[in-house]
């Protein structure tokens, strides 16, 4: 028993610190935002959609028969000008929130963005680094269970990283701030303050 007591006494009096792991890189949450952000987009263009589609039975019913050529060409164009617009509108919509992607680790948090390997951005930010973590009001998305999570940061690169339209705040929230926590007493103790 004296050998242990020993043994344990050491062990305190030489202080045995526990090594913050800054290599794990254990996924604790990964995820992207719902498409039900891009609501009010895919609303607006809808009824652009049905104006234009009432106005051109309209315009072929008779009403074009009191204008020249000229007017007939000049509306034909600018309606399937507005449908290509609209196509694209909400078909690049719907790719920017598709690959959009936020993977939070013991570490890091990555966003990804971009549609293509052309575009794409990944940009990380170390967990030490975050400076307040918010819940803003849900607002219209919390009527279909979704929420947006802020994070302040200290980069430069992320003052502001908005993991928005996801279903499980809470639960990432209740992982994210013991590891926030743990980083930032580990990074005090690394550089002494």
């Amino acid at each position: 028993m004296s050998e242990q007591a020993e043994a344990l006494e050491e062990g305190d009096s030489i202080g045995v610190v526990s090594e913050a792991a800054y290599d794990d890189e254990t996924i604790l949450w990964e995820g992207g935002p719902s498409q039900w952000v891009n609501l009010g987009n895919f609303i607006f263009w809808g009824i652009i959609f049905i104006a234009l589609s009432i106005f051109i039975l309209l315009w072929n019913s008779g009403l074009s028969n009191d204008y020249q050529p000229f007017i007939t060409t000049l509306v034909s164009y600018t309606y399937k000008g507005l449908y290509g617009l609209g196509l694209f509108s909400v078909l690049l919509s719907y790719l920017t929130v598709r690959y959009e992607y936020t993977t939070v680790t013991k570490n890091k948090i990555k966003e990804a963005k971009g549609i293509t390997r052309i575009f794409r951005t990944e940009k990380y930010c170390e967990i030490s680094d975050i400076t307040d973590v918010t819940s803003p009001p849900a607002g219209l998305l919390g009527l279909v269970g979704l929420s947006t999570l802020v994070i302040e940061t200290k980069d430069d690169d992320q003052p502001i990283i908005k993991i928005r339209a996801i279903r499980d705040r809470e639960c990432l929230i209740a992982k994210l701030l013991p590891v926030w926590r743990k980083r930032k007493v580990d990074r005090k103790g690394y550089f002494g303050g």
